[in-house]
């Protein structure tokens, strides 16, 4: 031993070393805490990929900043109609959440693709009948009436059912059920997107989609909602895909959206959340 190794030696006292013993394992404990501290954060904090129903775009372009600055999770989100949706959950593409109708719901649920636990509503939304901006608005105030309307356009906008649309593949069964099939089903523009542009440039005179996407469009005015009778509710609900890689976070995002808070602005945006 050294002459300086020696001083050190004789400068520790068993006091000294039991101190030094103990900092160390305090330490490490303190290294091994910040360590599982940052797992539980890194697995907390997860990218949520969503697939949204196009109607529900508006509210939750205002709702899903709220949701990750409060949850500190990110949500990728993509919006489609839900025929859409459907395919590429059946299809096993990537996703967290899926936001479907009832009847696309069962049939996922009955090719096991997605978990049978997990089936909230999100809320519902009605069709409705809109025109360009400042033109004349049909009387849709009746079912008489709205038959009315529709036999006396000269062109309606709705999308096609092949495009997997839920409201024109509702349109074009009720027409056939209002007894006016042959007299309307000519006049009826098809479009591949939502319609809206075929009745701003004026090839239709109006067209229809749900309340929620016509309420956020600033390019037409809406006319109202189908006659009560006639009516028909898109109803929102939730599915988590069999392949979902964030299910905990998903299940967070649907607590979050079934909150009071959340239904104030659904309620804003034309989405019935009851």
């Amino acid at each position: 031993m050294d002459a300086r190794s020696a001083e050190q030696h004789q400068l520790s006292t068993p006091s000294e070393i039991k101190m030094n013993r103990l900092a160390t394992v305090v330490t490490k404990i303190a290294l091994v805490t910040l360590a599982l501290f940052s797992t539980v954060c890194d697995g907390r904090a997860a990218e949520i990929v969503v697939l949204c129903a196009e109607a529900l775009e508006s509210s939750m372009v205002e709702l899903i900043p709220e949701f990750e600055k409060t949850r500190g999770h990110t949500v990728k989100i993509t919006y489609a109609n839900v025929g859409a949706i459907t395919e590429r959950v059946r299809q096993g593409d990537a996703a967290d959440l899926a936001i479907v109708l009832p009847r696309q719901w069962e049939a996922l649920q009955k090719e096991a693709k997605i978990d049978p636990a997990v089936r909230v509503v999100i809320g519902k939304v009605g069709i409705g009948v809109f025109v360009k901006k400042a033109a004349a608005r049909p009387d849709i105030g009746s079912t008489e009436s709205f038959k009315r309307a529709l036999l006396d356009a000269r062109a309606i906008a709705v999308r096609d059912p092949v495009a997997r649309s839920p409201v024109g593949a509702y349109i074009i069964a009720l027409v056939e059920r209002l007894g006016i099939a042959a007299e309307v089903k000519p006049k009826l523009r098809l479009t591949t997107d939502r319609p809206y542009q075929a009745v701003i440039s004026g090839e239709a005179e109006f067209g229809f989609s749900t309340m929620a996407e016509i309420v956020a469009s600033s390019e037409v005015d809406l006319v109202g909602p189908l006659p009560k009778d006639i009516q028909n509710f898109n109803i929102f609900t939730t599915a988590i895909p069999a392949n979902a890689k964030q299910p905990a976070a998903a299940k967070a995002l649907i607590e979050f959206l079934t909150s009071p808070r959340t239904g104030a602005v659904f309620k804003a945006h034309g989405i019935d959340s009851n």
